[in-house]
């Protein structure tokens, strides 16, 4: 994240800890908002399928993807406002290929993670988008790929707002904690990871609880290494997210 020009608005005034907390805590929220229409549908109907109609389907992950993408632009947008752009710009310090070395290899660790834990916890593997598109498959027949789309909207939008969660969390600890070694802790990566990762306990059980806390712990460190970037960051959640 990199500091920019205060809006001329009459209530401008610098992000602080605070701020950043709030955004962190919108963000986590904001993955709520899944919970709220299940809610809904439990109201209404007194079940919450597996699996809706084909058409209700791609409506409900698409609808959900491009709220969750919308509520992301909303948050940089309202952090711009209060003086910090945490989307910063590609002409800014280009990051050192050693840099880029260690990414790549959190990266790979955290795919790892995701898709190999699982087995040494159940003695089960499989991975998500090849599960999900069978399962599809199985309810929708040939059309199956329509639902998978609907599908990535869903994920992509999903992981926006987890990158999201992890950036402004770990800008909010960075500003309480001012020791020389706060800037290389993965402040976002440990707050993302135990909440996701109690989230996880709750609804898929302890393999994909502890894939998930592994590997958002080593995506906080791929923030750090890019220069806090939540674009950069995004990016690296959605690719690393697919096989959770």
């Amino acid at each position: 994240m990199r500091s920019v020009e205060l809006a001329d608005v009459w209530d401008a005034r610098p992000a602080d800890r605070g701020f950043m907390t709030a955004l962190a805590t919108m963000s986590f929220i904001g993955l709520g908002l899944e919970l709220v229409v299940d809610g809904s549908v439990l109201t209404v109907t007194g079940d919450i399928p597996t699996y809706y109609p084909l058409a209700l389907q791609i409506l409900f992950w698409v609808g959900l993807g491009l709220a969750w993408l919308a509520l992301a632009r909303l948050l940089v947008a309202w952090s711009r406002r209060r003086g910090v752009d945490p989307m910063p710009s590609e002409f800014g310090t280009p990051l050192s290929h050693r840099t880029w070395s260690r990414t790549f290899v959190c990266f790979v660790a955290a795919v790892l993670a995701a898709i190999v834990l699982p087995v040494f916890v159940t003695d089960s593997w499989s991975m998500a988008p090849v599960r999900n598109y069978f399962e599809l498959y199985g309810m929708y027949g040939p059309v199956a790929w329509l639902p998978m789309v609907a599908w990535l909207v869903y994920h992509v939008g999903r992981a926006c707002l987890i990158a999201s969660f992890l950036a402004y969390s770990h800008r909010a600890l960075r500003l309480r904690f001012s020791f020389p070694a706060a800037g290389f802790i993965p402040w976002g990566g440990v707050v993302v990871g135990v909440s996701l990762g109690v989230v996880m306990f709750l609804a898929a059980g302890g393999a994909v609880a502890i894939a998930t806390l592994v590997s958002t712990l080593l995506l906080g460190i791929i923030h750090v290494l890019t220069g806090e970037s939540l674009r950069t960051t995004a990016v690296f959640t959605a690719l690393v997210f697919l096989f959770l």
